[in-house]
């Protein structure tokens, strides 16, 4: 017996509980007796001994592991590998989570409603996620647990993204339409549907708070808002700020509009006055921003040998956190409580994984803590919808 595997055995018996005295004392009596006169006894046989004994201690530790009141390893322990689920999970305290990648949708909500691989152009939940609206074909068709459709809605050409306004009662959505796409808004009933604006790029839309203004950029990459109230359309230009537009994010919680550019952010608090410009490297391509609690900015980075979260900070957005990752993100989309953030990170050419990250502090890893999704699909942007 090796001396790594003797210590080994002393370690774990060591760790069993004791037999009893009386059980000890038949062990040694009826091994000695085996053995005849103590002057004879060998060093082998009072190994043999010492083996009889340890066979008492290990067979009532093996009867107690038959209880399952014992669990006996010796040896290194391994912890098996997480598994990534190929069916979408909700997280816990929300209500649903819809991802389309490579033109398919899995969703599911606490409400019932459930899709797996699913053919459409966008996808978006309701608030508490009572409903989702999808584009099929040249439709926007409204999905309810049960398999139900309360309406659908012909678009007239393929829908690029959409939005629900935070009160549920109505729905932003840009459409493509020969020359210019458009952004039109429809009710959360699907009654009457009309046009906000022409000649828009096809970002997703992003509601104030109030749900009386809605976001967009448009087709000269400028960032503008759509005022429900007046009917009147305000837009800015954040090319000073890191170039045209890419998207915009409006706080959940407070009107403030964030707006992504070819390298940096924008974040726009009052119109009246020059928004607060973050410049990253010309490397470094900055896809998509939210918003977490206290308003803070959550910015997704792609860039040359990775990619990175960025945790912003104040008027002038400075870095809070970061968390950077050899794996490129295809999407994002904060918690509804602004806690976390869910990413969408590219594991390969073909495999793409959605999770959770919950820790942006400064110089973390960007790793997926609670993995949601794995979606074998060659996608270069992911949409996330989480309520």
């Amino acid at each position: 017996m090796s001396t790594e595997l003797e210590r080994q055995l002393r370690a774990g018996f060591g760790r069993l509980p004791k037999p009893t005295r009386e059980a000890s004392a038949r062990a040694r009596s009826a091994a000695l007796a085996a053995l005849g006169p103590g002057h004879s006894r060998s060093r082998g046989g009072l190994l043999l001994v010492a083996f009889a004994i340890t066979f008492v201690i290990g067979a009532g530790a093996a009867a107690l592991a038959a209880t399952g009141k014992l669990h006996v390893g010796i040896g290194a322990q391994t912890s098996p590998a997480r598994t990534v689920p190929t069916r979408l999970s909700v997280p816990r305290g929300s209500h649903g989570v819809a991802v389309v990648a490579g033109g398919k949708l899995w969703l599911a909500t606490r409400g019932g409603l459930r899709i797996e691989g699913m053919p459409v152009s966008a996808a978006e939940l309701s608030p508490r996620a009572l409903y989702a609206v999808v584009g099929i074909g040249s439709s926007l068709v409204a999905l309810a647990p049960g398999n139900r459709r309360p309406w659908v809605h012909q678009t007239g050409g393929r829908v690029m993204s959409a939005a629900w306004s935070p009160d549920g009662l109505k729905i932003a959505y840009v459409v493509a339409r020969p020359g210019a796409d458009e952004l039109r808004l429809i009710e959360g009933d699907g009654s009457p549907d009309r046009l906000l604006a022409r000649g828009v790029r096809p970002v997703k839309p992003s509601w104030r708070a109030d749900s009386l203004a809605v976001a967009y950029v448009d087709a000269r990459g400028r960032a503008a808002v759509y005022d429900l109230s007046t009917s009147s359309t305000r837009a800015f230009d954040t090319r000073r700020c890191g170039g045209v537009a890419h998207a915009v994010a409006y706080d959940p919680r407070a009107p403030a509009l964030a707006v992504v550019s070819t390298h940096g952010i924008a974040l726009v608090r009052r119109w009246d006055r020059p928004p607060s410009c973050a410049r990253l490297h010309i490397s470094a391509s900055p896809f998509a921003a939210g918003w977490l609690e206290g308003g803070q900015v959550v910015l997704a980075v792609n860039r040359g040998l990775g990619s990175s979260l960025e945790r912003l900070s104040g008027t002038k957005l400075n870095e809070a956190g970061a968390a950077f990752g050899r794996h490129v993100m295809r999407g994002i989309a904060p918690a509804p409580t602004g806690s976390s953030v869910a990413v969408a990170l590219r594991r390969s050419p073909t495999v793409v994984d959605i999770g959770i990250v919950s820790s942006l502090k400064p110089g973390a890893k960007l790793t997926l803590k609670r993995p949601l999704l794995r979606i074998r699909t060659p996608a270069r942007a992911v949409a996330i919808s989480w309520r």
